[in-house]
């Protein structure tokens, strides 16, 4: 890894800190989704005990370079043959990605999509990967374009334990594809 990415990884972890320390959060509230809870706990822990008819997992488990020891992660099934993608472009904290995407509870309750989306073509969500919450942020970077895959994301790596859109105590489920990288950033710009 070059030094200016070492350097914008480190950067990143250090904004993100209180924000993962901001999800430890009250305990009286968190009594409230108490069953919430226990549903998501619940479906994060088989997804990642479940494995396909011949015992490989189904899910990977992937955690950010950038924050080492903080328990992030996503689980990521992926629904293409990755060899074939290999060799394509993968975004940087800072590119500019075109990205199709589904997003629910894990309840199966759709929460957001892109796919109502027009104006940078037919579904795409244009974006800066660590403009997003740090779970797809994760999953983008660590995509190839043409890559397509099923993200589960625990709520630490989501919205914590508050949000005005979301429900608090949230895993996230996404649907997605790295359709492109509109603009590839190599610095820290």
């Amino acid at each position: 890894m070059d030094k200016r990415k070492l350097i914008l990884h480190a950067a990143a972890a250090i904004l993100i800190a209180p924000c993962l320390a901001s999800c430890l959060g009250d305990d009286n509230k968190k009594a409230d989704y108490s069953e919430w809870i226990n549903l998501n706990e619940t479906y994060l822990i088989q997804v990642e005990d479940s494995v396909d008819s011949e015992g490989h997992k189904v899910f990977e488990k992937i955690a950010p370079v950038w924050a080492p020891g903080t328990g992030v992660y996503v689980l990521a099934q992926w629904h293409n043959d990755r060899s074939l993608t290999a060799s394509n472009l993968s975004p940087m904290d800072n590119s500019t990605v075109d990205v199709i995407y589904e997003c629910s509870y894990v309840n199966g309750v759709v929460l957001d999509s892109s796919y109502k989306n027009t104006t940078y073509g037919d579904s795409i969500y244009r974006c800066k990967p660590s403009d997003n919450i740090v779970g797809f942020w994760t999953m983008l970077t660590e995509m190839h374009v043409g890559d397509s895959v099923t993200c589960v994301i625990p709520t630490t790596a989501a919205y914590g334990n508050t949000s005005a859109s979301v429900i608090p105590y949230s895993a996230l489920v996404y649907k997605m594809k790295l359709k492109s990288i509109y603009a590839y950033e190599t610095s820290g710009n």
